[in-house]
């Protein structure tokens, strides 16, 4: 194990891409719901410019939520896609060895 290790015969991030998934899921939801929470706090303020913008912001907090759960899910399925070649990669490179 410590040689797989120090030759790089395989890689730890496939392994803990899951957990980096889950982080970054959890981060874009708090930035998606302290964006909701500016808006009512947008509503509620005399200074604010009323319910229209604050209506405004809770769309666009939404969607821009929204979006980027959906690019953050993109990007680390192209991060599993680039390991998953180099398996194959290896696999095949084994293979011409036989």
């Amino acid at each position: 194990m410590l040689r797989t290790f120090l030759t790089f015969d395989s890689f730890i991030f496939p392994k803990i891409t899951q957990v980096i998934y889950w982080i970054g899921l959890v981060l874009i939801l708090l930035g998606t719901l302290v964006s909701l929470i500016g808006a009512l706090g947008l509503a509620a303020s005399p200074y604010g410019g009323g319910g229209f913008m604050a209506f405004f912001m809770i769309i666009i907090s939404l969607v821009v939520g929204a979006a980027g759960l959906v690019l953050w899910r993109v990007m680390v399925e192209l991060w599993m896609v680039q390991f998953s070649i180099h398996e194959v990669l290896r696999q095949i490179r084994d293979d011409r060895r036989v």
